[in-house]
């Protein structure tokens, strides 16, 4: 059941961590993604909001058709996901407008979208079960103040109980200096095959020197040409917004040992969350295309 009351509390309470709210919102992708951040909350259960925008302690109603049938949409949500978390739903009336609200359960396990045949790409899917991945990061607080390294494992362990084949911190290439194999992050294989490699650092300001190193080391740790791989960051910074607008500014422009094409910082466009972003570069290699998500999830301070 959804009380109206809890809504309003949440709505006007600073830093809801159990409250998304959407002005408008109604596409079966992204109520998925949605829906699976809130069952993975520390808390017992999350609420999203459809109709209302929220700043801190300030929200604003701006209603949406009572004539539309959620049940649809949310049905086809649900059916993406490998796990069926329990939810509630409906329609309330605050300030003489209606909003749609969504009452998700925390789940005791882990949620990642469901493989589709030919409906979507295997890199497009697998950077979906990332992104939830680190969804699950921010939410532990046990993870604030961790190593690179204990991050990797968290993000590792979640992918694995997804299916995925990992093998962490592999000797593979040559390392920065060309002298030795280098230990990858995570490497993922499928069906026995190199799948893609995720790099990964902390960052607590936009260190490009420590940046460029990372970059570059992806494309001497794949030894095969992946067709996507990905530097992914924990960024400990107070203006994220900021941070993210410059990080994309320098990557952009960075000389990548392979053939930079085109960038798209506009590639999490249909991703709901503002404090995890991310773009593309697209490179030339061996005559082949190959692209690097670059992914930056905000890590928040104690």
């Amino acid at each position: 059941m959804i009380d109206i009351d809890e809504v309003l509390q949440l709505l006007q309470s600073p830093g809801s961590k159990n409250l998304i709210c959407r002005k408008l919102e109604f596409r079966p992708q992204n109520l998925a993604m949605l829906i699976a951040a809130l069952s993975n909350i520390p808390d017992e259960y999350g609420y999203i909001v459809i109709g209302a925008s929220k700043s801190n302690d300030k929200y604003s109603i701006n209603g949406v058709s009572a004539g539309f049938k959620i049940d649809e949409p949310i049905k086809r949500a649900l059916s993406l996901l490998s796990e069926q978390p329990l939810i509630d739903f409906g329609s309330l009336n605050i300030d003489g407008k209606n909003i749609y609200v969504i009452k998700v359960k925390k789940n005791t396990s882990s949620i990642f979208f469901k493989s589709t045949q030919n409906i979507e790409s295997q890199p497009e899917l697998f950077i979906r079960d990332l992104y939830l991945a680190c969804i699950k990061l921010q939410a532990r607080k046990l993870y604030v103040s961790a190593t690179e390294d204990e991050r990797n494992d968290f993000i590792a362990d979640l992918l694995e109980t997804n299916g995925y084949r990992l093998k962490d911190q592999t000797r593979r290439g040559s390392s920065a200096a060309g002298k030795s194999s280098g230990e990858v992050d995570i490497f993922i294989e499928k069906n026995g095959m190199p799948f893609t490699i995720i790099e990964a650092l902390n960052l607590e300001s936009l260190n490009t020197k420590y940046l460029n190193t990372h970059l570059d080391k992806i494309y001497s740790y794949d030894t095969t040409g992946n067709v996507f791989n990905v530097c992914l960051s924990y960024v400990k910074v107070k203006d994220f917004g900021s941070f993210w607008d410059k990080y994309c500014v320098h990557v952009k422009n960075h000389e990548y040992p392979v053939m930079l094409i085109s960038s798209d910082m506009n590639a999490d466009k249909d991703y709901p969350c503002s404090e995890i972003r991310f773009m593309t570069t697209i490179h030339n290699r061996s005559g082949k295309t190959t692209c690097l998500y670059h992914i930056c999830v905000k890590i928040q301070e104690n």
